[in-house]
């Protein structure tokens, strides 16, 4: 069966400072097309820059129309909270009590509209060039980490898979410090891809 497969997500997902083949996303819809073994599939990258959780779920439900159609396999990938953890002003961006609520209802509309879901945990950061990373935003793995934790509690109780990505990527190689290198990139793809076709069988 043909699958439609929606990643939605931030910069990360949207493969910014990949400069070879544009993200892991890209590079996951290429290696799947170039699968024989792998069924026909769509692969469409949601990811927009700088996006919380939050507002990836604003428009979840629209963009989801049109793409995630009945008679196909629809997978849905989530790859958001890195933004949610920034720290403004000595404060995270989006508190753990919202960002909890956050997430349920992404698994919740994501499960709407998907035969399966899957939920991508966040990446580290390499702090030196994340304090501060842009004169306003600042990044620290101690509040990656509690994060991340959330997203794997939340998928556990919701029965979605949850993919530990944070001990995969190397942040000494991250380009700016927050966005993973190529090589980062390439990780990612080789187990998403890996767990992608767990679902296409």
């Amino acid at each position: 069966m043909l699958s439609k497969i929606a990643v939605f997500g931030d910069s990360i997902t949207y493969g910014q400072k990949d400069l070879e083949a544009g993200g892991w996303v890209n590079r996951l819809r290429l290696d799947l097309a170039n699968d024989s073994s792998v069924p026909g599939c769509h692969v469409f990258n949601m990811g927009i820059s700088s996006q919380t959780t939050g507002e990836v779920l604003e428009r979840m439900e629209r963009e989801c129309k049109g793409r995630m159609l009945d008679g196909f396999n629809r997978i849905i990938i989530l790859a958001a909270g890195i933004n949610d953890t920034q720290i403004r002003d000595g404060e995270v961006l989006v508190p753990l009590t919202e960002f909890r609520g956050n997430i349920v209802k992404l698994i919740d509309a994501a499960k709407r509209h998907a035969d399966h879901v899957i939920y991508v945990g966040l990446t580290p950061v390499r702090e030196k060039a994340t304090n501060p990373w842009d004169k306003v935003s600042s990044w620290k793995n101690e509040y990656i980490k509690r994060y991340d934790a959330v997203i794997q509690e939340i998928c556990a109780d919701e029965g979605v898979c949850y993919v530990h990505m944070y001990d995969q990527i190397d942040p000494a190689l991250n380009r700016d410090g927050l966005h993973p290198s190529e090589e980062g990139h390439i990780k990612m793809a080789a187990v998403m891809g890996q767990t992608v076709r767990e679902f296409m069988k």
